[in-house]
């Protein structure tokens, strides 16, 4: 998201764009088409306070199957972004507490590295298909809950000794 400092009004203005995952911006995420994106932008003499929300798809695997999984994923940040050289005049901040300085002679202010950022932090650890997903089985194939039946199967003899261990201990 490109923001044209120039054409920031004093006070509050929104800007809307939507972006595209590129090699470059996307640091390896999958994005299932454009990332939607809204700025409200408060804009006092050379510092800008925006807060920043999107909202995109995922294209992720699940952790357990391995099918694929769309997630959608959205969030918001906040940051501040002053002019260059400001930060000695009374009522800037120090540049190190800034999030962004940008040079009024470029007139632009490059929000994207920031948006991906909070992206990849969203990204779930392990993706899930649904809560309830199996898993793979045996042959690669997802797998088939079976619900345990007790005395379904015949018990060793040879742990008879720990049962009767067990009962005489509860």
């Amino acid at each position: 998201m490109r923001i044209n400092i120039l054409r920031v009004p004093e006070g509050h203005s929104v800007v809307s764009q939507e972006i595209t995952a590129t090699q470059d911006n996307a640091q390896g995420l999958a994005v299932d088409g454009a990332v939607s994106c809204t700025a409200d932008l408060d804009r006092f003499q050379a510092q800008i306070h925006a807060r920043v929300r999107f909202s995109c798809t995922l294209a992720l695997q699940c952790s357990r199957c391995l099918r694929p999984v769309h997630q959608p994923v959205r969030g918001e940040f906040r940051l501040v972004m002053q002019e260059k050289g400001r930060a000695e005049e009374r009522g800037f901040l120090p540049e190190e507490d800034v999030d962004l300085v940008f040079d009024d002679a470029s007139g632009e202010a490059d929000l994207t590295p920031f948006i991906f950022d909070e992206i990849l932090l969203s990204v779930p650890m392990k993706p899930l298909c649904s809560e309830e997903c199996g898993g793979m089985g045996v042959t690669g194939e997802p797998s088939v809950t079976v619900e345990y039946q007790a005395g379904a199967h015949p018990v060793d003899p040879r742990w008879e000794v720990l049962k009767k261990l067990r009962d005489k201990t509860s």
